[in-house]
């Protein structure tokens, strides 16, 4: 997904206009306002949709998972070694925990599923084994109908994920 399908995706979740989202000269994501205001880039449009926390400690984590995906997991699409090292690095992160930041789902997750769907859907059963974590994560959050928004179920009945 490019980043304006992630960040389209993510305002209908929050159920927030998005406003007009757009790509500067430089390719950098913008979001203007009903207001006429511009906000450019990934993390701070996606901060502008829901940046509501409860510490600082979580905006700071959270922020963290955003540019991360905005570093690392969109650019990876193309390059299949560099996106084994990123699912390599989101599983090994899952392993011992069932969010990206706190014991709940928050924005970091909303923008780690919406960055990587694409590439959940186009996985075979055997590379999904390399990641049971990131896909147990993906699966419980798949199962959400206002997050995944009509997208198709990603398949994981052959993986042995605990539920």
């Amino acid at each position: 997904m490019s980043q304006i399908e992630v960040v389209r995706k993510i305002s209908d979740y929050l159920h927030v206009n998005p406003g007009n989202l757009s790509l500067n000269r430089e390719k950098v994501i913008t979001r203007t306002c009903s207001d006429s205001r511009k906000i450019t880039g990934f993390y701070t449009v996606v901060n502008s949709l829901g940046g509501k926390y409860k510490s600082v400690e979580e905006d700071c984590s959270i922020r963290q998972w955003v540019e991360y995906c905005n570093l690392f997991v969109n650019p990876s699409g193309s390059n299949k070694a560099h996106q084994r090292l990123v699912y390599e690095e989101l599983n090994s992160y899952l392993a011992t925990r069932s969010y990206f930041v706190g014991s709940c789902m928050s924005l970091a997750d909303v923008v780690v599923f919406y960055c990587i769907a694409g590439a959940m859907e186009g996985m075979q059963n055997t590379e999904k084994e390399k990641y049971i974590h990131l896909c147990r994560w993906y699966d419980h959050l798949q199962l959400m109908d206002n997050l995944r928004q009509g997208m198709s179920l990603v398949d994981f009945t052959s993986l042995r994920i605990v539920r």
